[in-house]
This record gives structure tokens, C-alpha cells and sequence, in this order.
């Protein structure tokens, strides 16, 4: 393979586009494109090393993927510019072409190649018709413009992708060796990426916790929970747990008003040694305490969300958590899978009770959840004190 060709594959498949479900985005061109040139058909057809796949198509069908050696746009790619067949029955590249002598029987191709950031062309916006035509330069115009709109989209997704990778590395990577103690996590967006999200570290021979959720989904809540969660980690390190909320309700409330968004936060300090637990709780109602037999005490409220009230001071509460015990914290996403608090509540305690470890328990949390198909962000922390 040559050097260049290993190049184009490369940069196609970083877009991690290959083998992925329909999108409105994509099929919304090519419905357009259809109508605008009159044609039978319309696809976004991306070339691998060997096949063509197609993103998105209107009238086409399977036809769309094929072996690249019968691939009208695998040649389209080996030009900047657009490639016009106006009868593939006179051309000789094409007149004994599997799709030309049988379904779907195509006299009329044009495509224009498709560009990845890098400037790799990876595939093509293309039209089909069964009857012979061609493109004067204003269409070919359109088409180009078309193909831009494909080519936004994609550079688009992969910026998203480059975001997902960010907002995933913000998350711990590691988890604190705490002699008694068993502690996971997990963090499931409901789009590429959310406002979920959570933190641990040690501050000296303590543990501090976070579990934040931010109003709303998808790119905003994302860069707002990556601000939040920058400014907590910051303030906690100078701060007891009272002052920390504190502080960090003063350093966001302007970016919050001015995108007019709260976050609710739950935010607790433990002391491993004797299983104290300091904690605030801002706006966030979620953190419950179980112990092995299913009994579970709610923490109690600390203020509003952060971003609510200007001015806003929040009080901390210590409690603390007994061998056996287990400290649940989840994200409001959770909520949507039940019809009260109570019932999310009881089912919280049966899964407690009958999973080993912290770990399992999240697991399963995060298992319930995505199998009911995700509305909102779901988060689950666990900190379980393993019995004696």
C-alpha cells in the first residue's frame, strides 16, 4: 500500500465514523442533495482499504455498500475536484461495472471527494440516476458546497471524539489504597458528553470526594462541569469541607448566571482512621448511607444548587460511616427509572445487599441504567466500609 493511501485509511478511521449508526445530520444532506439535482439517489460513501461503506443514502439501499474494486467513488477520491459520469455504459472504466449492468442500473454518476481535517479524502457526497445527465458548473458548485456541509459535520464528530477523550481523562484514573475501605465510580453520558461528573483524591491521610451534576446535557454542561469540577479540586486543597462549597460558590456564581445554569454537589471529607465523614450537600438530596442488612439513612441537606442565590453560604454536617456501611451517591439520571424516591430508594438496598463489593454495586447501577437507554447523565459513587 502506498504511503499516502496509508495515510487517508489512517485519518478515516481516527474520525471513528466506519460501522456506525444512521444520523439525522448526514441523512438530512443527502434527502436535500436528492431533491436538489433530481436524482434517484443520493450517499455520503466512505472508502476503506478495501470496501466502500455508506454513512447515510436516501434511495440507494444496500447498493451503497460494496467491495471497493466496484466503488464508482473510490475513483472520485483520487482527484480534488468532482468527478462527473454522464453514461457509465460509455465509459470504459464503468461499463461493465456490477451496478451498471444490473440493480440499480446507473447511467448518471457524480461525486465530490470528502475531506478529513487533515485534508485526507476519505469518501464522497455523491448523486445516481438511471438516466444519462450532466452537471454544468453552477450544480457543480452546489455540490462542492454540499460536500462541505458533509465535510463540517465530520470534522465536527471528531472534535467531539478529541472532547470525549478530555472530559474522560478529567476523571480519576486512579483509585486512593485505603486500608478498610473499598471505593468506585462510574460515569455514563447520555450524549457524547455531559454534566456529570465525579473526583477523589487524598488531601494528606483524609479523602475527598465529589459528585457533581450539572443542569443540562451535551457540549455546555460539559465545559461547565469541567470549570466547576477545576475550581473544587483547587479550593478544597486550602479549605475545610464548609469552606471549600463556600469558596467555590463565590469563584463560579457569575459564570453560572451568565449560562444560567446551577450544578447540585455533593462534596465529602472522610477521615479513614475513624470512619468520620464531613459532607456538604448543595441542592443534591442523592447521598444515602446502607448499611449490610438494607437499613439506610438520607444525608441531610446542606443549601441550594451552586449558581442559584448570590451570596450563598452552605452548612456542613459529620456523620460517620460504620464498618459494613456504604455511602451511595448517584446523579438525578437515576430518578427517571423510577416513580418515587422511595421505591429508587428500596431498590438501591436490595442491590447494596447482594453485591460483594463496591465495585459490583456501581456496576450494576451503571448496568440498570444503560439498559433502559439513557435520558440523562447517570453517575454512581461507592464508598464501602468493609466490616471487621
Amino acid at each position: 500500500m502506498r504511503m499516502d493511501e496509508a495515510a487517508r485509511v489512517k485519518a478515516l478511521h481516527e474520525l471513528a465514523v466506519l460501522d456506525t449508526p444512521r444520523e439525522e445530520r448526514y441523512d438530512r444532506i443527502v434527502r436535500l442533495a436528492q431533491d436538489v439535482f433530481e436524482v434517484k439517489a443520493a450517499a455520503v460513501n466512505l472508502i476503506d482499504a478495501d470496501r466502500q461503506w455508506t454513512k447515510a443514502e436516501v434511495g440507494l439501499g444496500e447498493a451503497g455498500h460494496c467491495a471497493r474494486e466496484e466503488s464508482f467513488c473510490t475513483y472520485t477520491i483520487s482527484r480534488p475536484e468532482a468527478m462527473v459520469v454522464a453514461d457509465a455504459r460509455a465509459d470504459e472504466r464503468f461499463r461493465t461495472n456490477p451496478f451498471v449492468v444490473g440493480d440499480p442500473r446507473i447511467r448518471f454518476y457524480a461525486g465530490h471527494p470528502l475531506r478529513a481535517p487533515g485534508g485526507e479524502r476519505v469518501g464522497t457526497l455523491c448523486l445516481i440516476d438511471p438516466a444519462p445527465r450532466d452537471l454544468d458548473a453552477r450544480r457543480r458548485r452546489i455540490l462542492a458546497e454540499m460536500a462541505g456541509w458533509v465535510e463540517r459535520e465530520l470534522a465536527a464528530q471528531h472534535e467531539i471524539d478529541d472532547a470525549v477523550h478530555v472530559q474522560r481523562m478529567l476523571m480519576p484514573r486512579t483509585t486512593p489504597a485505603l486500608p478498610g475501605y473499598e471505593l468506585a465510580a462510574h460515569y455514563a453520558p447520555a450524549r457524547d458528553l455531559g454534566g456529570d461528573f465525579y473526583d477523589w483524591y487524598l488531601l494528606g491521610e483524609q479523602l475527598q470526594l465529589h459528585v457533581a451534576d450539572v443542569m443540562g446535557k451535551g457540549i455546555p454542561a460539559a465545559l461547565v462541569a469541567a470549570s466547576v469540577r477545576s475550581v473544587l479540586h483547587g479550593a478544597s486543597k486550602y479549605n475545610d469541607q464548609a469552606r471549600t462549597i463556600d469558596r467555590v460558590g463565590d469563584a463560579t456564581q457569575r459564570m453560572l448566571e451568565d449560562t444560567a445554569a446551577f450544578v447540585t454537589a455533593f462534596s465529602a471529607r472522610l477521615t479513614p482512621s475513624t470512619g468520620a465523614l464531613t459532607y456538604v450537600d448543595a441542592g443534591h438530596g442523592l447521598a444515602v448511607i446502607y448499611d449490610h442488612q438494607g437499613h439506610h439513612r438520607r444525608l441531610d441537606p446542606s443549601g441550594p444548587p451552586l449558581g442559584v442565590l448570590p451570596g450563598t453560604t452552605w452548612t456542613a454536617h459529620t456523620t460517620t460511616l460504620a464498618p459494613g456501611e456504604t455511602l451511595l451517591v448517584v446523579s438525578d439520571g437515576f430518578l427517571d427509572y423510577f416513580p418515587d424516591m422511595d421505591t429508587a430508594l428500596a431498590r438501591a438496598a436490595e442491590a447494596n445487599t447482594t453485591s460483594a463489593t463496591a465495585a459490583h454495586l456501581v456496576e450494576r447501577l451503571t448496568r440498570f441504567a444503560t439498559a433502559r437507554g439513557l435520558d440523562d447523565d447517570t453517575t454512581a459513587l461507592a464508598l464501602r466500609r468493609t466490616l471487621a
